[in-house]
């Protein structure tokens, strides 16, 4: 919601059942700080305001257009602070307070008589009242402000009312529930800290191929699955909540310095030779531990089933058999993730609860019935019932021989044992004639009469309906279960977060073991250095990949003096890339996170990505593929800052030759000036133009010039040249032509200065373009480089318009060539002279 220029947004996520809150934030004219919310939130239903701006409304419908999902534009009294206060207030996580206040000591235990000695039976008293509504709200009041500021973010508020109401609609619909808030489960709130994370939107995340979604083989299938990317490669995780995880530090990397040091330790630590197989055992107990909030979700509606029980004891078991593993990791004392297992995993706890579970349910019953059933010997009544149940054909038969022999012999033919739900086993006696009048049915001694129809009547005694009684008794004793499981219930939910991260960390290991990736160094400085480096996934695609190295900082724009680090080679801000088309320019970018495809690596933080490498095109957009490319790169320059990396391959392209190549001199020139303002750019180029001293001269602007390598063959595989001519810096120096017969090959090599052809052709005629076609583009170029375009008019014309067309060209230059001033042609007879030029002859005339 957006409001006097301010916005704020609430979102849900049902898997952890945490709310996240942004306070309100002032917002641009071009709601980047909304699209990036957008695009990291990635919602399945988007909800405004109907009093919200149309611009507004267009950019959230604009985002579900492309990136799918549900929009709706609820009333705007569904917005309201009040509102939402009010139902935050009414959140059981606020409202009820997480701590046993049994564990206080009494107030005859505070040796002073000062206000703590109060304080400790207020909470106390407060802890015994906690369903007086009074009380829950003063909880809530006092909680809130951890949470949010209420008085300063009214819009923020009012995004929470209206996202509890949704909420509180949908499980009403899906569940046929009419709690009202009760039913929403919200465990926690958690506030957007935007500055700790890397802003990377959906356009980079597309470029870099972070995700790559393939659609099922089948076109009867909406299924998609993980493609070639760089969540697929890095995705080992076993667990749901893991793989949540990852894909969550791929949406929002830290640039928390600590943080990535500290992942960066558990990674080398798993990936140690006497580590591996203890890492390989962690991730195997990991795989047996299920989605617990889900799980305890459930059990806590009282809808479990038996797989979410057994799910629970499951995880009480992998908890524990992980805790023992941990003790054989080496050189791990010092590692935060080990210290947060070691403090999350409550063993003795976790332990206890299961062997309770586990001799509580019987397993193999439950699976035969259906149900989650009672182990023997747990409770006498349930097993005298279970006993008389079992029996239950053998005391039938009994019964109804005894009573067959109290009744008359001319209905004991016909007595017979039926049984009715919620009624029991019942006698079933033909109706008699005398029962037919006003007395009606005389019970016969010691039975009772339940129920009659048409023919028969039913009556019963003292076995009644065992099977309903049993399930009651099981489901008293299992809701009684349920109480002592949910004591652990938080202490699950933060082993289950850890237990998460620990997750991700030995994926990254495997992947780190498996490409051979190695820990890069992490500095404060605002630099990036790059030995051998490889990119991630096309090196998955090739025989061999040819590594390169990369040296880039920011803040090192023109006229900007940066600190570079001591050694001797160039450091600048923009890093240029020419070469021949399809010669991978685009490949040698990395993909940064975590260990890097790299023989080593010093890594400043990066604060954002931007990128203009690939256009999501789309029919419900009324914009071109030219305006698509403009959009990227305006947001980058709007919002990039000396930390920021931005991407771009191309641009430009799309409409004249010369308007791209003034703005891509243009947005080039412009991040240059910035100074020490200057962006980390990197950026691919055909407009090979341009590198000249009248427009961008490469002797004098700051920026590291580099080149794809090619290398030339004749057609008997004799090595004509083995790199273009990468020192020119004018267009005169042209690379090598190729000849007839002569082949290009790519290295994949970065080499130092310009190239300044692209080799079109030759690469047209590579890839299947007819012969034909490419002698004639060839032939096509030649003439526009001499700027003899206009010899293709001929083409087409006729011996006789060739000849008179010749003849006229004549006239032409012999009417120039005629000096028309008054000296030079005093005494000349003019009309001779004319005749002349024309090609006449003056008697004819």
């Amino acid at each position: 919601m957006i409001r006097s220029g301010r916005v704020a947004c609430a979102y849900y996520e049902p898997m952890k059942g945490l709310l996240y809150v942004l306070e309100d934030t002032q917002e641009t004219p071009h709601f980047d700080l909304t699209r990036m919310l957008l695009e990291q939130a990635n919602p399945d239903i988007i909800l405004s305001s109907s009093k919200s701006d149309d611009v507004f409304i267009d950019a959230l419908r604009e985002y579900t257009d492309v990136a799918g999902g549900v929009f709706q534009i609820r009333p705007h009294k569904e917005f309201s602070p009040s509102t939402g206060r009010d139902k935050l207030l009414s959140l059981s996580c606020l409202s009820q307070l997480p701590m046993d206040i049994s564990d206080l000591p009494r107030s005859s235990d505070v040796e002073s008589d000062s206000l703590l000695f109060n304080a400790y039976d207020l909470l106390r008293v407060r802890n015994h009242s906690s369903t007086d509504p009074n009380a829950q709200r003063w909880n809530a009041l006092i909680r809130l402000a951890n949470f949010a500021s209420v008085q300063s973010s009214p819009i923020c508020m009012a995004c929470v009312g209206a996202l509890i109401d949704h909420l509180i609609r949908e499980r009403a619909a899906s569940d046929f529930d009419d709690e009202g808030i009760a039913s929403v489960d919200i465990k926690d709130i958690e506030i957007l800290a935007l500055n700790e994370v890397m802003q990377i939107n959906a356009d980079a995340l597309l470029s870099l191929q972070v995700f790559e979604n393939e659609s099922h083989a089948s076109v009867h299938s909406d299924k998609t699955k993980e493609g070639l990317s760089l969540f697929g490669t890095l995705n080992g995780t076993k667990t749901t909540l893991g793989r949540a995880l990852l894909r969550t530090w791929l949406l929002r990397p830290s640039l928390s310095l600590s943080v990535i040091n500290d992942r960066h330790e558990a990674v080398e630590c798993f990936m140690r030779l006497e580590n591996l197989a203890t890492a390989t055992l962690m991730h195997n107990h990991l795989k047996g531990i299920k989605n617990m909030p889900r799980i305890l979700s459930v059990l806590r509606t009282g809808r479990g089933k038996l797989v979410d029980w057994q799910g629970f004891v499951k995880f009480t078991f992998h908890t524990t058999m992980l805790r023992d593993t941990l003790m054989e990791l080496r050189h791990a004392s010092g590692v935060d993730i080990i210290k947060k297992l070691m403090s999350a995993l409550d063993v003795a706890t976790f332990k206890e609860i299961g062997s309770r579970v586990n001799d509580i349910v019987d397993w193999e019953e439950s699976a035969i019935a259906e149900r989650v059933c009672v182990r023997p010997h747990i409770d006498e009544e349930l097993d005298n019932r279970k006993h008389v149940y079992n029996g239950i054909d053998s005391v039938l038969s009994a019964v109804a021989k005894q009573l067959s022999e109290s009744v008359s012999p001319d209905i004991a033919p016909f007595l017979n044992v039926v049984y009715f739900p919620q009624l029991g086993y019942l006698i079933c006696i033909p109706m008699l004639d005398e029962w037919q009048g006003e007395a009606g049915i005389q019970a016969i001694d010691g039975w009772t009469f339940q129920v009659r129809s048409i023919y028969v009547a039913y009556m019963d005694t003292y076995i009644g309906d065992l099977h309903s009684t049993i399930v009651d008794r099981e489901l008293e004793i299992i809701q009684d279960l349920l109480e002592e499981v949910l004591v652990v219930d938080d202490a699950m939910g933060k082993a289950c977060d850890v237990c998460a991260e620990a997750d991700c960390l030995l994926s990254f290991a495997e992947a780190s073991r498996l490409y051979d990736y190695k820990r890069p160094e992490m500095v404060q400085d605002n630099y990036i250095e790059i030995i051998g480096g490889r990119h991630p996934l096309h090196e998955q695609v090739v025989d061999t990949f040819v590594p390169n190295d990369a040296r880039i900082m920011g803040g090192a724009g023109a006229g900007s003096s940066p600190n570079t680090p001591d050694n001797i080679e160039q450091w600048n801000s923009v890093i240029l890339c020419t070469g021949a088309n399809a010669c991978g320019k685009v490949t040698t970018n990395l993909d940064i996170l975590d260990f890097v495809p790299a023989e080593s690596a010093t890594l400043g933080i990066v604060d954002k990505i931007f990128t203009r490498i690939s256009t999501r095109e789309s029919v419900s957009r009324v914009q071109s593929a030219f305006m698509i490319d403009l959009n990227q790169v305006s947001l980058a320059l709007r919002n990039c800052t000396d930390r920021s990396l931005i991407l771009l391959d191309e641009f430009g392209k799309g409409t004249l030759p010369t308007d791209g190549a003034g703005l891509f001199c243009g947005v080039l020139q412009h991040l240059l000036n910035r100074g020490d303002r200057c962006p980390k750019v990197l950026v691919a180029t055909h407009f090979h133009d341009v590198f000249n001293s009248d427009i961008l001269d490469p002797s004098r602007a700051p920026i590291s010039f580099r080149h794809m390598q090619v290398m030339f063959t004749s057609s008997c595989g004799l090595i004509l040249d083995s790199d273009t001519h990468a020192s020119s810096t004018t267009n005169e120096d042209r690379a090598h032509k190729l000849g007839p017969g002569e082949k290009i090959t790519y290295l994949y090599r970065v080499g130092e200065g310009l190239s300044l052809e692209s080799h079109a052709a030759k690469c047209a005629a590579m890839f299947g373009i007819p012969t034909r076609m490419v002698e004639r583009a060839e032939y096509v170029s030649q003439l526009i480089s001499a700027h003899e375009l206009g010899r293709l008019l001929d083409e087409e014309m006729t011996v006789e318009e060739r000849a008179e067309l010749e003849d006229a060209e004549a006239v032409c230059r012999r009417f120039l060539e005629w000096n028309l001033s008054p000296e030079e042609n005093e005494g000349v007879d003019v009309n001779a002279r004319l005749a002349f030029v024309l090609g006449r002859n003056e008697k004819n005339d």
